[in-house]
């Protein structure tokens, strides 16, 4: 028996893409959304969508009939990024931090001392 398999399916993050003249963004690599009546509708394609790439998000918020702030309330679930990714971390380790701030040091102290 034919069973589709979905799983050969993906889709690149923020293209949009259209099947049989309505469109659809993708906001993951399985799930496209697409607005219908000013609601948003998941649809999780077993096959592949044509992507369009000459769409503007706010060409698309005009073939839905949606206002933008509609549709970043109906993506901020799959496109906000979580505490952890907006939580800074310093860059390089501690061993580096300090052998470069050995070697600033010692450039500044040679250069005052030639200074004089």
């Amino acid at each position: 028996m034919g069973t589709k398999n979905n799983n050969a399916v993906s889709f690149e993050i923020g293209v949009v893409y259209r099947k049989n003249g309505r469109f659809f963004l993708a906001v993951s690599n399985k799930v496209l959304m697409t607005f219908k009546d000013g609601e948003p509708n998941e649809v999780r394609p077993y096959q592949r969508y044509d992507s369009v790439r000459g769409v503007s998000v706010e060409d698309l918020c005009r073939h839905w009939g949606i206002k933008l702030s509609d549709l970043d309330a109906a993506t901020s679930k799959y496109l906000t990024p979580s505490e952890d990714g907006l939580k800074t971390r310093p860059r390089g380790s501690r061993r580096k931090r300090a052998a470069d701030e050995h070697a600033w040091r010692a450039l500044r102290t040679i250069r005052v001392s030639f200074a004089g």
